[in-house]
């Protein structure tokens, strides 16, 4: 009869932390299922620099579920290009995906002269290439505002050739103009990596305050670390996932 009692006490035992094992298993379930329901997605839509800081984005929030990040850039993307390049990713996104934050990113490519509907060829930096240009810009900021995304639009860096910097600012000009006509956040990123006087330099601290290569050789990209720096600046403008309450 002893060795009976101990097998009940011993079985006991078992369905005592089968219980125990299923509740944390299943609190634990709960716990998961909440963060993937309040998690916030953020899509990047962009030429090959927002592709760059897409990935830069996805290596930083790697282990933190809280966060989703969709890369839907496509490198050589250019708005004096065919809209197919620009506003037909965001628009085949937002009619078949949801998101909560849109970064955007362009530029890069956009040193060129455009062509208006009518098919007059337009300069680049005349009045009426800034006009269309502008116009363009518009047409992602009300595809994205209209589908109730919040959106961060990064302006370019300074780049190593003087000329491309000077063409990048008059670019960023204008994109910071109309994004605030939409109610969009304009990030500059002039001088995310410089020196002390605001001046290119290719290399600069990392996120761990670590000196390293920061741009890559074209005097224009940035490299893996140079891509994290940025992300993290575009994750200190998006306020944190709601937290579950206990």
């Amino acid at each position: 009869m002893r060795g009976f009692g101990r097998i009940c006490d011993a079985a006991g035992v078992i369905a005592r932390s089968a219980v125990l094992l299923f509740s944390i298993v299943l609190l634990s379930g709960n716990s998961f299922a909440e963060e993937v329901a309040n998690r916030t997605t953020v899509v990047i839509f962009g030429d090959s620099q927002a592709a760059g800081l897409a990935r830069g984005l996805q290596r930083i929030l790697i282990e933190d579920a809280r966060y989703r990040v969709l890369n839907r850039t496509h490198a050589g993307a250019a708005l004096v290009h065919a809209d197919s390049e620009w506003l037909g990713p965001i628009q085949k996104f937002v009619a078949s995906e949801k998101a909560d934050i849109a970064v955007a990113m362009f530029g890069a490519n956009d040193r060129l002269d455009l062509k208006d509907p009518p098919g007059t060829n337009l300069h680049f930096r005349t009045d009426e290439w800034r006009e269309a240009y502008a116009t363009r810009i518009d047409q992602l900021l009300k595809a994205m505002t209209g589908a109730g995304l919040k959106v961060i639009w990064c302006g370019n860096p300074i780049a190593r050739s003087g000329t491309y910097s000077a063409d990048m600012g008059y670019i960023n000009d204008i994109y910071a103009a109309e994004a605030a006509k939409f109610g969009a956040q304009f990030l500059p990123l002039w001088t995310a990596v410089a020196d002390g006087e605001g001046h290119y330099a290719a290399f600069g601290k990392d996120r761990d305050g670590v000196t390293q290569r920061m741009r890559a050789d074209d005097g224009i990209h940035f490299t893996a670390p140079g891509y994290e720096l940025i992300a993290e600046k575009i994750l200190e403008m998006i306020p944190p996932p709601p937290t579950s309450m206990p």
